[in-house]
Formats: structure tokens, C-alpha cells, sequence
């Protein structure tokens, strides 16, 4: 599916993560279901992320520019991407993205799907009509399909994107948000502390920061461990950044019970205890549990660590 397909194209750029160091609660609406900010920039110029870059750039820059010749090193900063209840999923692309890797995007788009050219206050954007999709008008329809749970289901037959605004490329599931972010040149209306925020994890060198509120991801009644730790999940979020030379990891989960969040983190620790005296470990990876740190502080558990980055290229390699 093209439009799907498209919306895959645009997370490749994401996948390792702007000149700012990341983003905070103040850069990113309320009501989300879940967002994802990559830094590459971040990325190239830490001691810490090189080898990961390095390795990216080996294993999917180079293919990209071969097949399609667009040199995510040159052209992409950045990838800001979220998704709400009521407005499915946004993706700012950030960077000197040329007129010629414009074209390429706009021509891949075109190959199996209907584009019309749009335009809102004067700012030019596109929808993009997967062949066959009749993209009803519907309003209970278009809800469902732009519901913001599933990021790929969002763009499913349909998908809105601009070049407007200078060094952005914008990808909207729904045409409001669209029209909305070309008024704003770009710009989220960020929720900071307002009621229905996310907390946003932050560094001053992230390469990665990602949230997720997992309501309705339980599989129905189910009453086993994974399920009941989803249901009692009110928020996590995922920070991956540099700390002198290592990569730094640090998870937190919100439960909607201090009780639950403590039997998790007992949970966690213990299972590092019994691999912390593994005989067959890898002596790289023992090293990476015992350096793995679990606090629990009233309903909010926190998992950290650090890595070298040579040991997570080798594992990439593997």
C-alpha cells in the first residue's frame, strides 16, 4: 500500500534518533498516544553515537541513497513523530532536504496512488489517495482510521504532506492538522504541564526520547502478568542519550498503583540478580546488568543504564 508504504519510508529517516537537544513537554500537544523524537544530529557529533551512526550509515544511509538518492546524512536532522485521539499521527521531517529529494518523494508517491495538489493560506500540500480507496468522507470512518492507536493504520489509503515550510517536511493523517501546522510554519502547540500531557524523558545530548500511554493494548480479559502490567500502565517513556562517551538508557513507567509499580521493580531486579551470576553470559553483557539500575518511587519505575556502543554494533551485527 503506497500511502503505508510512504509513512515506512519516513520512520527509516527516524530510526537511529533539530539542532536543539531534543524535545520537551512544552513541544508536544496533550491527549497523545504516544511520540517518538529522533536527533541525528546529536547522533553524528557525540563520541557515544558514532559507532551507531556509523553502523546506520553503513547498513541503510548508503542503500537509501543507491535506490533512491537521498542522503539522509546530508538532508535529515531530525524526526519529531506523534499521534492523538483525535487528530491521528503527525511526522516533522527536520533538515536541508533539497528540491531534488522533494521530487523523488512526491514521484515514489505518485507511483501507485492518485495526488492531488492542495493549498492552504497560500502554502502548497498534497494528499495522497492510495488506487482503489475510495477515502470516504465519513466522519465515524475517518475516525476509526485516523484513531492515532497505530501509527501505520493512520495512513492506510490516505495521507496528507507538505514542503512548505523551510527545512520541514510535514506528514499529517488528517487534513485539519495539516492546515493547522502550515499556519504555524510548523510549529506543535506544546502541552507542557496542562492536564492530558505526557512526560517527556530529557538529556542535554538525547539521541532518542519516546512515549506511549498503553490503554486499550491489553488483549481483552486476559488475566496474565503482561496483561495486568499494561492495564496498570498509565504512561512510559524511553530516553536513549549520551553520558561521557556511553550510550545512556533510561526507562520509566507511570502505574496507576504504587503497589504495582514496586512488584514490577522487584520483578526486574530479580531477574538481573539470577543473570548477574550466569556462568554462560556474555562477560560484555553481565557487565551491562550489573551496571542496570531499578528505583521505584511511589507509583513511577525507573530502569537505567549505560553501554558501550561498540557492544551494541556488535549485537546490531550479529
Amino acid at each position: 500500500m503506497t500511502a503505508r508504504r510512504f509513512f515506512s519510508l519516513l520512520l527509516i529517516f527516524s530510526f537511529p534518533l533539530t539542532t536543539q537537544a531534543g524535545v520537551s513537554s512544552a513541544d508536544l500537544p496533550g491527549n497523545l498516544v504516544w511520540y517518538m523524537h529522533a536527533d541525528l544530529v546529536q547522533m553524528r557529533s557525540t563520541e557515544s553515537g558514532g559507532p551507531l551512526y556509523k553502523w546506520f550509515d553503513d547498513e541503510v544511509i548508503v542503500e537509501i541513497n543507491n535506490e533512491i538518492g537521498i542522503d539522509l546524512s546530508t538532508e535529515v536532522d531530525s524526526v519529531t513523530a506523534f499521534s492523538d485521539r483525535s487528530d491521528g499521527t503527525v511526522i516533522i521531517v527536520e533538515g536541508p532536504l533539497t528540491k531534488k529529494s522533494q521530487d523523488k518523494l512526491l514521484a515514489l508517491a505518485m507511483l501507485e496512488s492518485t495526488v492531488n495538489r492542495l493549498e492552504s493560506g497560500g502554502k502548497e500540500y498534497y494528499h495522497i489517495i492510495e488506487d482503489g480507496d475510495d477515502d470516504s468522507d465519513d466522519d465515524d470512518e475517518d475516525h476509526e482510521r485516523h484513531s492515532g492507536n497505530d501509527p501505520l493504520d493512520d495512513f492506510d489509503g490516505s495521507a496528507y504532506f507538505s514542503f512548505s515550510i523551510a527545512n520541514k517536511a510535514i506528514i499529517t493523517s488528517n487534513e485539519n492538522h495539516m492546515q493547522e501546522l502550515l499556519e504555524s510554519g510548523g510549529k506543535v502547540s506544546g502541552s507542557q504541564s496542562h492536564e492530558g500531557s505526557m512526560f517527556v524523558l530529557t538529556a542535554d545530548r538525547s539521541f532518542v526520547q519516546a512515549g506511549l500511554r498503553p490503554d486499550g493494548m491489553a488483549d481483552g480479559d486476559d488475566g496474565d502478568w503482561e496483561s495486568n502490567i499494561i492495564r496498570n500502565t498509565e504512561q512510559a517513556a524511553l530516553l536513549i542519550s549520551d553520558s561521557g562517551g556511553q550510550i545512556a538508557v533510561e526507562a520509566q513507567i507511570v502505574s496507576t498503583d504504587p503497589a504495582m509499580a514496586a512488584s514490577i521493580g522487584s520483578i526486574v531486579s530479580g531477574l538481573i540478580s539470577l543473570q548477574a551470576f550466569n556462568s554462560e553470559l556474555d562477560a560484555n553483557l553481565k557487565s551491562l546488568i550489573q551496571n542496570t539500575r531499578v528505583k521505584v518511587k511511589d507509583n513511577v519505575l525507573s530502569v537505567s543504564t549505560v553501554i558501550d556502543p561498540d557492544l551494541i554494533v556488535s549485537v546490531l551485527d550479529d
